[in-house]
């Protein structure tokens, strides 16, 4: 089977599940270069990863999903973003509002439908 049918099926079970598209990299040599394909880091669900605590390892799996602007942390940290710094509202220029924009412009459902409500809630 090509290299780039096996990554593609890595990055469909990374979408549905990160822990088990990780331990896929572990069954052999041909799994674990298909695994190395940046598609898996782009839409992966980081909450299903058990890490301990804040270690290395979530650290360089967040880092690497930021750097290939992940929809799902950049909805993640939009919302962290908003919870803490803002009231009801969103505030001019807010970089939480702007995360959650360019997830929703990336096609992160859940984004588009938080911001839909917030613009409800202002009155727009």
């Amino acid at each position: 089977m090509p290299l780039e049918v096996i990554e593609k099926i890595i990055v469909k079970v990374g979408k549905i599940s990160a822990f088990d598209a990780f331990k896929m990299k572990v069954v052999c040599r041909i799994l674990n270069e298909a695994g190395k394909t940046e598609e898996i880091y782009k839409y992966m669900e980081i909450d299903e990863l058990c890490f301990h605590r804040w270690s290395n390892e979530k650290y360089a799996v967040v880092n690497k999903c930021k750097e290939l602007r992940s929809p799902n942390i950049k909805f993640m940290d939009g919302l962290v973003h908003f919870y803490l710094h803002n009231e009801v509202i969103f505030l001019e220029g807010d970089e939480g509002k702007t995360m959650l924009e360019e997830a929703s412009a990336l096609g992160h459902l859940d984004a588009t439908f938080f911001l839909g409500m917030m613009m409800m809630a202002e009155g727009r």
